[in-house]
């Protein structure tokens, strides 16, 4: 069975997540460096083959108003570029998972400059986290 892919797309750092192959839950997977769209891409194509992923879901960062922020362009055009390589992708509201990701590791205890490598993993797994409750569940 195919998994699903989640990322949070950061300026500097990009979060993925695993499905199970079930798609019954998310894991924070990777974090890798943004140093560029087509490096990114050329990274997740061979990410999505390995892991046998199925969909990859965009994080789509909306205003806390629901309007389109800066962000919401840089996942458009990843999705854009994926799809255009016969690749599956849905953009998914992240509104608050930040915000979520910082708060599990507050209470993990783990200090600022530990957690600051794992936030953008996490952040990603919340996004998936709630598209397979949404639309897998």
């Amino acid at each position: 069975m195919k998994r699903l892919l989640g990322i949070d797309l950061g300026s500097r750092r990009v979060g993925l997540a695993l499905s199970d192959p079930m798609k019954l839950f998310a894991s924070p997977f990777l974090t890798l460096n943004f140093t560029g769209m087509k490096k990114l891409i050329a990274e997740l194509l061979v990410i999505i083959e390995k892991q046998d992923i199925e969909k990859v879901i965009i994080g789509y960062p909306l205003n806390e108003n629901g309007t389109k922020s800066h962000g919401c362009r840089r996942s458009e055009d990843l999705a854009r570029q994926l799809t255009a390589r016969g690749i599956k992708t849905e953009l998914w509201d992240e509104r608050y998972t930040s915000i979520g990701a910082e708060n599990i590791l507050k209470e993990s205890g783990l200090n600022w400059k530990k957690a600051a490598d794992k936030i953008d993993k996490i952040a990603a797994s919340l996004i998936l986290e709630d598209y397979i409750k949404t639309k897998e569940g």
